[in-house]
């Protein structure tokens, strides 16, 4: 098991508060990666190409990522006539117990974004975490906590909200330019997690399995959860994680989509922090995966529902049939999809300017732009830890009323269901080994 050394306890390190200075070398911020699956690319091309960061470090738990990453970093900047190379580690606690480092990029499986966001906030680092936020109620609520008495800088890997497209739907929604938002559409595919056993492979050589697992339940290494770089080719040309459909590790499509998704829709109805009134099971078959036979519709206080799929409006009129999310009101509709795609439904909320006075979504210059840049000048980044916490808490009560296929009524300001002991039970988990009592500590 990848543990620190014994002079380093695990689940407390010295904080250190940077104020929004510049800390890096030559007055840069030091940013760490931890993480090096598919999404990490994303990432390590953003904090090297961004001017006022150093990549100075990715942590992985596997030997032949941490190779190969740090292999292709030292070439990114060698074709900027810069000669670096990152420091590397297989214990993330390690990593974030150096001084010398300012920022992480939390780019792990959903199982461990909570513990790991925690544990960077003491040790006094700002913290870029991906979305779906945390696994379980409760971890949200922990995560909150520590980034407010922190005072640090957090940011959710939401990045669909320094999207331009999806900025302009939910500002026409949030600012009653559509009139009573009735109706938001999520185009989500109902694939909900499952408890799999997958075939017990051989463990390959340099992969710490246990840090690996972590908090989350144990089971023998399969390729499905932690999958081998490729040996021709391009390594990382594998299917993404299965760990997302399986329900120890990930939430399903609920949270792999949803927490984007989900995320635009609570915006636009001004819902950020907040949360629906009830979720609804109902039939809907996957023809994909056969085990899929349900979805979910969320009921908010004012009677805005939040539902699956793509409205007929959009297929018919605005020829967008997989739009991602779309809003419709009394008075309009507005759809937003990835790469600045928008589109309304008519000729003055395409061009429509926000009337006076209305407290609107800001331009993000870039999702990672957006969170350094609040590092260095204290500005409030596009997607805080309030808004992740809340967008990853209607994913997660829709997975539970799909497992106890039943409608629920869910409470926002207790972050509990109302009178359903059942329910309750699964805002929380019991974590393993060192990491049972992590909550308590």
């Amino acid at each position: 098991m990848g543990l620190l050394a014994a002079s380093i306890p695990p689940f407390m390190i010295s904080k250190r508060i940077f104020a929004s200075e510049k800390n890096g070398s030559n007055g840069k911020l030091n940013v760490g990666i931890v993480g090096l699956g598919k999404q990490s690319y994303v990432h390590i091309i953003n904090a090297a190409n961004n001017p006022n960061c150093v990549l100075h470090s990715i942590c992985d738990v596997d030997d032949e990522r941490l190779s190969n990453r740090k292999k292709y970093i030292e070439n990114m900047y060698s074709k900027m006539g810069i000669k670096h190379s990152p420091k590397t580690f297989k214990d993330f606690r390690e990593m974030i117990a150096d001084e010398s480092l300012d920022a992480v990029f939390i780019v792990t499986p959903d199982h461990w974004h909570a513990f790991q966001s925690v544990l960077a906030l003491r040790a006094g680092k700002h913290v870029y975490c991906e979305k779906p936020l945390t696994f379980t109620i409760e971890e949200g609520r922990k995560v909150v906590e520590e980034a407010k008495k922190s005072g640090l800088v957090f940011q959710t890997g939401s990045q669909q909200r320094s999207d331009s497209g999806f900025r302009r739907a939910a500002l026409l929604a949030s600012t009653g330019m559509l009139g009573d938002i009735k109706t938001v559409w999520c185009n989500i595919p109902p694939r909900f997690p499952l408890l799999y056993n997958w075939k017990k492979e051989p463990l390959p050589k340099g992969m710490d399995w246990e840090m690996w697992l972590g908090p989350a339940p144990y089971t023998h290494y399969t390729r499905h959860l932690l999958h081998p770089l490729l040996k021709s080719g391009d390594p990382y040309a594998y299917e993404w994680g299965e760990w997302r459909w399986h329900t120890d590790y990930g939430n399903g499509m609920q949270a792999d989509w949803g927490a984007h998704h989900y995320d635009i829709a609570q915006w636009g109805l001004n819902m950020d922090g907040k949360g629906p009134k009830y979720v609804e099971v109902f039939g809907k078959q996957n023809k994909k995966f056969k085990s899929d036979k349900k979805s979910v519709i969320y009921t908010y206080e004012n009677g805005a529902k939040v539902v699956y799929g793509v409205p007929k409006i959009m297929k018919r009129e605005a020829n967008m049939p997989g739009a991602n999310v779309t809003f419709v009101g009394t008075e309009g509709v507005a759809s937003g999809s990835r790469g600045g795609k928008f589109w309304a439904s008519t000729p003055a909320l395409r061009t429509a300017k926000v009337k006076a006075g209305l407290d609107t979504p800001y331009l993000s210059e870039g999702h990672t732009e957006n969170f350094v840049n609040g590092i260095l000048t204290g500005r409030p980044v596009v997607a805080p830890v309030e808004v992740g916490a809340s967008s990853c808490e209607v994913c997660i009560i829709g997975n539970i009323a799909y497992k106890l296929d039943r409608t629920l009524e869910w409470d926002w300001k207790t972050r509990s269901f109302a009178g359903d002991e059942e329910a309750n039970s699964f805002l929380r988990r019991k974590n393993r080994g060192e990491w049972e009592n992590f909550w308590n500590a």
